[in-house]
Protein backbone atom coordinates (compact mmCIF):
# COMPACT_ATOMS: atom_id res chain seq x y z
CA UNK A 1 0.00 0.00 0.00
CA UNK A 2 1.18 3.04 -0.84
CA UNK A 3 2.60 5.40 2.28
CA UNK A 4 1.58 8.78 3.08
CA UNK A 5 3.86 11.87 4.02
CA UNK A 6 3.34 11.29 7.09
CA UNK A 7 4.54 7.91 7.26
CA UNK A 8 7.44 8.79 4.76
CA UNK A 9 8.79 11.76 7.20
CA UNK A 10 8.63 10.32 10.00
CA UNK A 11 11.47 9.64 10.26
CA UNK A 12 12.67 13.43 8.97
CA UNK A 13 10.17 15.20 11.82
CA UNK A 14 9.73 14.91 15.38
CA UNK A 15 6.71 12.84 15.09
CA UNK A 16 6.54 12.01 18.66
CA UNK A 17 5.25 15.68 19.73
CA UNK A 18 2.87 15.33 16.20
CA UNK A 19 -0.58 14.52 15.44
CA UNK A 20 -0.79 11.86 12.42
CA UNK A 21 -3.51 9.16 13.41
CA UNK A 22 -5.43 9.18 9.85
CA UNK A 23 -8.48 8.72 12.41
CA UNK A 24 -8.15 11.77 14.35
CA UNK A 25 -6.92 13.57 10.67
CA UNK A 26 -10.31 12.75 9.51
CA UNK A 27 -12.37 14.01 12.56
CA UNK A 28 -10.67 17.17 12.13
CA UNK A 29 -10.76 17.42 8.61
CA UNK A 30 -14.24 15.64 7.28
CA UNK A 31 -15.58 15.34 3.50
CA UNK A 32 -19.26 15.12 1.91
CA UNK A 33 -20.42 14.36 -0.89
CA UNK A 34 -23.85 16.37 -2.14
CA UNK A 35 -24.57 14.13 -5.06
CA UNK A 36 -27.64 16.14 -6.18
CA UNK A 37 -25.86 19.61 -6.64
CA UNK A 38 -22.85 17.91 -7.63
CA UNK A 39 -20.73 19.32 -4.77
CA UNK A 40 -18.15 18.35 -2.39
CA UNK A 41 -17.78 19.93 1.14
CA UNK A 42 -14.46 19.88 3.42
CA UNK A 43 -15.25 20.81 6.64
CA UNK A 44 -12.45 22.10 9.26
CA UNK A 45 -14.17 20.47 12.74
CA UNK A 46 -11.76 21.38 15.35
CA UNK A 47 -13.42 25.29 16.64
CA UNK A 48 -11.85 24.52 20.09
CA UNK A 49 -8.87 25.20 18.59
CA UNK A 50 -10.23 27.93 16.65
CA UNK A 51 -9.92 25.08 13.56
CA UNK A 52 -6.26 24.78 13.54
CA UNK A 53 -4.98 21.56 12.51
CA UNK A 54 -2.24 19.13 12.63
CA UNK A 55 0.75 19.73 9.96
CA UNK A 56 -0.42 16.10 8.79
CA UNK A 57 -3.87 17.18 8.12
CA UNK A 58 -3.29 19.29 5.15
CA UNK A 59 -1.69 15.89 3.11
CA UNK A 60 -5.65 14.92 3.74
CA UNK A 61 -6.71 18.23 2.67
CA UNK A 62 -4.64 17.42 -0.39
CA UNK A 63 -5.79 13.92 -0.73
CA UNK A 64 -9.25 14.69 -0.65
CA UNK A 65 -9.43 17.25 -3.33
CA UNK A 66 -7.52 14.86 -5.57
CA UNK A 67 -10.66 12.56 -4.67
CA UNK A 68 -12.94 14.86 -6.03
CA UNK A 69 -11.37 16.01 -8.93
CA UNK A 70 -11.90 12.39 -9.87
CA UNK A 71 -15.09 12.01 -8.82
CA UNK A 72 -17.57 12.96 -11.74
CA UNK A 73 -20.39 13.03 -9.19
CA UNK A 74 -19.13 16.68 -8.34
CA UNK A 75 -18.19 19.53 -10.45
CA UNK A 76 -17.29 22.56 -7.03
CA UNK A 77 -15.41 21.88 -3.99
CA UNK A 78 -16.27 24.16 -1.09
CA UNK A 79 -14.15 24.50 1.92
CA UNK A 80 -15.41 25.56 5.04
CA UNK A 81 -15.11 25.78 8.84
CA UNK A 82 -16.75 25.22 11.96
CA UNK A 83 -17.95 27.40 14.22
CA UNK A 84 -16.48 31.23 14.64
CA UNK A 85 -13.66 31.08 12.46
CA UNK A 86 -12.75 29.48 8.84
CA UNK A 87 -8.92 28.08 10.71
CA UNK A 88 -5.79 29.25 11.92
CA UNK A 89 -3.65 27.38 9.73
CA UNK A 90 -0.95 24.38 11.47
CA UNK A 91 -1.58 23.42 15.26
CA UNK A 92 1.29 26.03 16.50
CA UNK A 93 1.86 23.34 18.99
CA UNK A 94 3.84 21.26 16.61
CA UNK A 95 5.78 24.17 14.82
CA UNK A 96 9.59 23.24 14.78
CA UNK A 97 8.65 19.83 15.19
CA UNK A 98 7.33 19.37 11.75
CA UNK A 99 11.00 20.09 10.35
CA UNK A 100 12.17 18.10 13.07
CA UNK A 101 13.17 20.12 16.29
CA UNK A 102 12.92 17.85 19.16
CA UNK A 103 11.21 18.28 22.62
CA UNK A 104 14.43 16.71 24.85
CA UNK A 105 17.41 18.57 26.18
CA UNK A 106 19.75 15.84 24.91
CA UNK A 107 22.57 17.05 22.67
CA UNK A 108 20.90 15.03 19.47
CA UNK A 109 17.28 16.49 20.46
CA UNK A 110 19.32 19.88 20.30
CA UNK A 111 20.87 19.50 17.26
CA UNK A 112 19.74 22.49 14.64
CA UNK A 113 17.83 20.51 11.69
CA UNK A 114 19.25 19.47 8.58
CA UNK A 115 18.33 21.44 5.06
CA UNK A 116 17.01 18.75 3.65
CA UNK A 117 14.41 18.08 6.88
CA UNK A 118 12.85 21.39 6.57
CA UNK A 119 12.81 20.94 2.44
CA UNK A 120 10.55 17.66 2.54
CA UNK A 121 7.69 18.19 4.38
CA UNK A 122 7.49 21.81 3.52
CA UNK A 123 7.86 20.79 0.05
CA UNK A 124 5.97 17.59 0.12
CA UNK A 125 2.94 18.74 2.76
CA UNK A 126 2.65 22.28 3.21
CA UNK A 127 2.93 23.07 -0.71
CA UNK A 128 2.68 19.99 -3.37
CA UNK A 129 0.66 18.33 -0.21
CA UNK A 130 -2.17 20.82 -0.17
CA UNK A 131 -1.98 24.02 -2.29
CA UNK A 132 -1.16 22.34 -5.50
CA UNK A 133 -3.79 19.98 -5.63
CA UNK A 134 -6.33 22.85 -4.97
CA UNK A 135 -4.19 25.69 -7.54
CA UNK A 136 -4.32 22.58 -10.12
CA UNK A 137 -7.76 21.83 -9.04
CA UNK A 138 -9.75 21.26 -12.61
CA UNK A 139 -13.08 21.17 -10.61
CA UNK A 140 -14.28 25.28 -9.31
CA UNK A 141 -13.23 25.26 -5.73
CA UNK A 142 -15.37 27.81 -3.11
CA UNK A 143 -14.05 29.16 -0.19
CA UNK A 144 -16.53 29.87 3.02
CA UNK A 145 -14.55 32.39 5.10
CA UNK A 146 -15.89 33.80 8.55
CA UNK A 147 -13.58 35.15 11.21
CA UNK A 148 -9.82 34.28 10.91
CA UNK A 149 -8.30 33.12 7.80
CA UNK A 150 -4.40 32.37 8.98
CA UNK A 151 -1.88 30.50 7.67
CA UNK A 152 -2.58 27.31 5.81
CA UNK A 153 -6.36 28.19 5.70
CA UNK A 154 -5.52 31.43 4.42
CA UNK A 155 -3.06 29.44 1.76
CA UNK A 156 -6.03 27.32 0.79
CA UNK A 157 -7.93 31.25 0.56
CA UNK A 158 -5.32 32.31 -2.29
CA UNK A 159 -5.42 29.17 -4.18
CA UNK A 160 -9.30 28.91 -4.61
CA UNK A 161 -11.17 30.10 -7.71
CA UNK A 162 -13.83 31.75 -5.41
CA UNK A 163 -14.13 33.33 -1.35
CA UNK A 164 -16.87 34.36 -0.11
CA UNK A 165 -16.54 36.10 3.31
CA UNK A 166 -18.24 37.86 6.13
CA UNK A 167 -17.11 40.99 7.19
CA UNK A 168 -15.49 39.99 10.10
CA UNK A 169 -12.99 37.86 8.11
CA UNK A 170 -9.09 38.61 8.13
CA UNK A 171 -6.69 37.14 6.11
CA UNK A 172 -2.87 36.94 6.72
CA UNK A 173 0.05 34.14 7.37
CA UNK A 174 1.16 33.80 11.28
CA UNK A 175 4.84 32.97 9.91
CA UNK A 176 5.25 36.87 9.51
CA UNK A 177 4.70 36.91 13.08
CA UNK A 178 6.86 34.41 14.19
CA UNK A 179 9.80 34.38 12.06
CA UNK A 180 9.46 38.02 9.88
CA UNK A 181 8.58 38.16 6.42
CA UNK A 182 9.23 34.83 5.44
CA UNK A 183 8.79 33.33 1.79
CA UNK A 184 5.41 32.31 1.04
CA UNK A 185 3.86 31.46 -2.60
CA UNK A 186 5.05 34.79 -4.38
CA UNK A 187 3.09 34.24 -7.46
CA UNK A 188 0.25 34.10 -5.72
CA UNK A 189 -0.12 36.76 -3.10
CA UNK A 190 0.99 39.14 -6.50
CA UNK A 191 -1.43 37.96 -8.45
CA UNK A 192 -4.35 38.34 -5.32
CA UNK A 193 -3.76 41.46 -3.61
CA UNK A 194 -1.20 43.22 -5.76
CA UNK A 195 2.87 43.80 -4.74
CA UNK A 196 2.16 46.69 -2.91
CA UNK A 197 -0.49 45.29 -0.32
CA UNK A 198 1.91 42.21 -0.33
CA UNK A 199 4.94 44.35 0.64
CA UNK A 200 2.53 45.94 3.49
CA UNK A 201 1.13 42.68 5.00
CA UNK A 202 4.64 41.14 5.09
CA UNK A 203 6.66 43.71 6.63
CA UNK A 204 4.09 44.94 9.15
CA UNK A 205 2.59 41.51 9.67
CA UNK A 206 -0.94 42.73 9.66
CA UNK A 207 -3.69 40.85 8.34
CA UNK A 208 -6.34 42.26 6.05
CA UNK A 209 -9.95 42.70 6.09
CA UNK A 210 -12.70 41.26 4.36
CA UNK A 211 -13.57 44.61 2.63
CA UNK A 212 -10.05 45.40 1.70
CA UNK A 213 -9.88 41.89 0.72
CA UNK A 214 -12.79 42.58 -2.06
CA UNK A 215 -11.35 45.31 -2.98
CA UNK A 216 -8.31 44.17 -3.77
CA UNK A 217 -8.95 40.87 -5.58
CA UNK A 218 -8.69 38.50 -2.81
CA UNK A 219 -12.21 38.04 -2.02
CA UNK A 220 -14.49 37.88 -4.54
CA UNK A 221 -17.87 39.07 -2.44
CA UNK A 222 -18.67 40.31 0.86
CA UNK A 223 -21.51 39.00 3.03
CA UNK A 224 -23.28 38.76 6.32
CA UNK A 225 -22.77 36.31 8.40
CA UNK A 226 -25.64 34.65 8.59
CA UNK A 227 -26.27 35.04 4.56
CA UNK A 228 -22.62 33.19 4.08
CA UNK A 229 -24.26 29.49 3.46
CA UNK A 230 -26.84 30.73 1.35
CA UNK A 231 -24.35 32.84 -1.00
CA UNK A 232 -22.44 30.21 -0.89
CA UNK A 233 -24.35 27.62 -2.03
CA UNK A 234 -26.05 29.74 -4.86
CA UNK A 235 -22.78 30.13 -6.80
CA UNK A 236 -22.05 26.32 -6.26
CA UNK A 237 -25.42 26.16 -7.51
CA UNK A 238 -24.76 28.16 -9.99
CA UNK A 239 -21.41 26.90 -11.54
CA UNK A 240 -23.18 23.28 -11.69
CA UNK A 241 -25.44 24.33 -13.96
CA UNK A 242 -21.69 24.33 -16.56
CA UNK A 243 -21.16 20.74 -18.69
CA UNK A 244 -18.65 19.25 -16.30
CA UNK A 245 -16.79 19.01 -19.96
CA UNK A 246 -16.74 22.19 -19.65
CA UNK A 247 -16.00 23.34 -16.60
CA UNK A 248 -12.98 21.29 -16.86
CA UNK A 249 -11.62 22.58 -19.88
CA UNK A 250 -12.04 25.80 -18.69
CA UNK A 251 -10.10 25.45 -15.74
CA UNK A 252 -7.18 23.58 -18.17
CA UNK A 253 -6.79 27.09 -20.06
CA UNK A 254 -6.66 29.00 -16.96
CA UNK A 255 -3.51 26.56 -15.89
CA UNK A 256 -2.29 27.34 -18.92
CA UNK A 257 -1.96 31.21 -18.36
CA UNK A 258 -1.34 30.87 -14.95
CA UNK A 259 2.01 28.94 -15.61
CA UNK A 260 2.80 31.62 -18.22
CA UNK A 261 2.63 34.35 -15.92
CA UNK A 262 4.88 32.20 -13.52
CA UNK A 263 2.98 30.55 -11.08
CA UNK A 264 5.37 27.28 -10.99
CA UNK A 265 8.20 29.70 -10.09
CA UNK A 266 6.29 31.59 -7.46
CA UNK A 267 5.59 28.05 -5.60
CA UNK A 268 8.85 27.17 -5.38
CA UNK A 269 9.54 30.67 -3.42
CA UNK A 270 7.43 29.01 -0.60
CA UNK A 271 9.08 26.18 -0.10
CA UNK A 272 12.38 26.72 -0.84
CA UNK A 273 12.33 30.02 0.91
CA UNK A 274 10.61 28.66 3.78
CA UNK A 275 14.17 26.60 4.75
CA UNK A 276 15.38 30.05 5.37
CA UNK A 277 12.62 31.19 7.56
CA UNK A 278 13.04 28.35 9.78
CA UNK A 279 16.88 28.98 10.01
CA UNK A 280 16.60 32.50 10.88
CA UNK A 281 18.99 34.06 13.65
CA UNK A 282 17.71 36.42 15.92
CA UNK A 283 19.94 38.66 17.45
CA UNK A 284 20.07 40.53 21.28
CA UNK A 285 16.44 41.95 21.58
CA UNK A 286 14.84 40.15 19.06
CA UNK A 287 11.45 38.75 19.45
CA UNK A 288 12.00 35.61 19.63
CA UNK A 289 8.82 33.05 19.07
CA UNK A 290 10.21 30.01 19.67
CA UNK A 291 11.85 31.22 22.57
CA UNK A 292 8.62 33.35 24.22
CA UNK A 293 6.52 30.11 23.15
CA UNK A 294 9.15 27.67 25.07
CA UNK A 295 8.94 29.79 28.43
CA UNK A 296 5.42 31.34 28.18
CA UNK A 297 3.00 28.89 25.75
CA UNK A 298 1.75 29.61 22.49
CA UNK A 299 -1.64 31.69 23.36
CA UNK A 300 0.78 33.91 25.66
CA UNK A 301 3.40 34.86 23.30
CA UNK A 302 1.41 35.43 20.56
CA UNK A 303 -0.61 37.76 23.25
CA UNK A 304 2.70 39.11 23.91
CA UNK A 305 3.64 39.77 20.87
CA UNK A 306 0.53 41.46 19.42
CA UNK A 307 0.83 44.24 22.39
CA UNK A 308 3.89 45.53 20.30
CA UNK A 309 2.15 46.67 18.04
CA UNK A 310 -0.49 49.17 17.31
CA UNK A 311 -4.42 47.66 17.34
CA UNK A 312 -4.20 48.24 13.58
CA UNK A 313 -1.23 45.75 12.71
CA UNK A 314 -2.64 43.15 15.40
CA UNK A 315 -4.12 39.70 14.61
CA UNK A 316 -5.76 38.63 17.75
CA UNK A 317 -9.88 40.50 17.73
CA UNK A 318 -9.05 43.97 18.88
CA UNK A 319 -11.14 46.38 16.66
CA UNK A 320 -8.64 47.77 14.31
CA UNK A 321 -8.88 50.44 11.51
CA UNK A 322 -10.38 49.45 8.08
CA UNK A 323 -7.70 49.78 5.23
Amino acid sequence: MKKTEAELLENQWDVENMEVDPEVLAKYVRYDVDEERAVATITFDRPERLNAIPVAAFERVGDLVREAETDDRVKVIVFKGEGDHFGTGADASELGHYIGYKSGTDKASRRRPAQRQRILPDRNVLSSGFTRPIIESLKATICQVQGYCYGGHFQIALSADIVIASPDAKFTHPAFRYLGPAPQDMYHWIEKVGLTTMKDVMLTMRAIGAEEGERKGLVTKVVERDELGRWVDDYADAIAVMPLDSLMMGKSMMQVVMEARGKGLGAMTGWIGHGWATNVSFEEGDWNFLKERHGKGVAQALADRDRLVAPYFRLSDSRSREA
